[in-house]
């Protein structure tokens, strides 16, 4: 598995190349698919060489930019505890920014625990894990060997609430085998035992 940063310095966007699939986790903000199209052409590639796509969390810097991805051939996974979140972002950002709607009819809706089934037909070892905190229906991409996509779950070590959901979130991540975080914004690092 190979895991590139193709974001830009107001948020984190990654690549997962697994050898036959690739997975972004996280759009970005809308109308900045030429932002991420130069990013990507770094590491070698282009936005059409995205399979799949998941977001984090439903807030304009990392979901505003799902259709637009859509539009070009990106299939996005929908997962079941996100939907409702949906409409709340788009009535946040109407009006605001050039963002266009999602259309909902042709996602592939999953459950977090289908996740790992389905990851695997792509080569990619790990599953989705929903880790309300910074938001409701914040989720986690958790691959087997350790890499916690988390979005904007709080980093543990700033969590000063021990019976907060944050810290369930976490305390759920370590049981699971989180070794190494790579966050929606601010640099990847490592987990202290």
């Amino acid at each position: 598995m190979k895991i590139f940063s193709v974001g830009n310095p107001s948020i984190n966007l990654y690549l997962l190349d697994s050898g036959t699939h690739r997975l972004l986790i996280d759009s970005g903000y809308p109308d900045q698919l030429n932002v991420l199209g130069r990013q990507m052409r770094q590491p070698g590639f282009k936005i059409s060489d995205i399979d799949y796509l998941i977001v984090t969390h439903f807030h304009v810097d990392h979901a505003g930019a799902i259709q637009e991805l859509k539009s070009a051939g990106v299939q996005f996974i929908l997962f079941d505890i996100q939907a409702a979140f949906i409409n709340p972002m788009e009535s946040m950002i109407t009006g605001k920014w050039r963002y266009t709607p999602l259309t909902t009819q042709d996602n592939l809706i999953l459950s977090p625990d289908e996740s790992a089934a389905f990851f695997k037909q792509l080569n990619i070892d790990g599953q989705v894990i929903a880790t309300p905190g910074h938001s409701y229906d914040s989720i986690t991409l958790l691959l087997d060997s350790g890499e916690a996509f988390t979005g904007d779950l709080l980093a543990e070590n700033l969590i000063l609430d021990e019976a907060s959901q944050e810290k369930k979130s976490w305390l759920k991540l370590r049981s699971l085998g989180a070794k190494i975080v790579y966050p929606g914004h601010g640099p990847v690092y490592t987990i202290i035992k």
